[in-house]
């Protein structure tokens, strides 16, 4: 048998019910969220399962004497959200919801990756193009599931649990 097989655990009721909670209590705190307006909803319009974490925009696509630029935070970088919400298209209706603080996580963790010479720019063309990360689907799945990337009080600095 395979380690997710159920005959390999016991079960207790109990504890099965006391975990089922803490996972309703982890919903009714993200709807507070929602009452509270406390989300950043990004919207993608490609539906194929990549992530975009913007961090920087240039509004009216202005640029320096050189050409280049001139980029402001904005995103994942100045957001006070709890909340990071990206619908995978308005038509699926399928959406993932991470507390912000994680993505941070993640992509401290994963500096090598998510540097600032590996961001990407988004409507370059437009009259407010933006700069930022493109989580591939298994970045995004790392990130939801991966327990490094949780929140653990108290944890020493410089690791990604901080």
């Amino acid at each position: 048998m395979k380690e997710y097989d159920l005959n390999l655990k016991k079960f207790d009721f109990g504890s099965d019910l006391a975990y089922g909670e803490q996972g309703e209590s982890h919903i009714m705190a993200f709807i507070e969220s929602l009452r509270d307006s406390q989300i950043e909803v990004k919207t993608d319009r490609y539906r194929n399962g990549r992530m975009v974490i913007e961090t920087q925009q240039c509004p009216g696509a202005k640029t320096d004497v050189n050409g280049i630029y001139i980029w402001k935070p904005s995103g994942i970088n100045v957001t006070t959200a709890k909340w990071w919400v990206y619908i995978y298209g308005l038509e699926g209706e399928a959406f993932v919801a991470v507390p912000v603080d994680r993505v941070k996580r993640y992509l401290k963790a994963k500096k090598n990756l998510f540097c600032e010479t590996k961001k990407v720019i988004f409507a370059e063309k437009s009259d407010n193009p933006s700069k930022g990360f493109l989580l591939m689907p298994h970045h995004v799945m790392e990130m939801l599931y991966d327990k490094r990337y949780d929140y653990i009080p108290n944890m020493h600095k410089g690791e990604p649990n901080e």
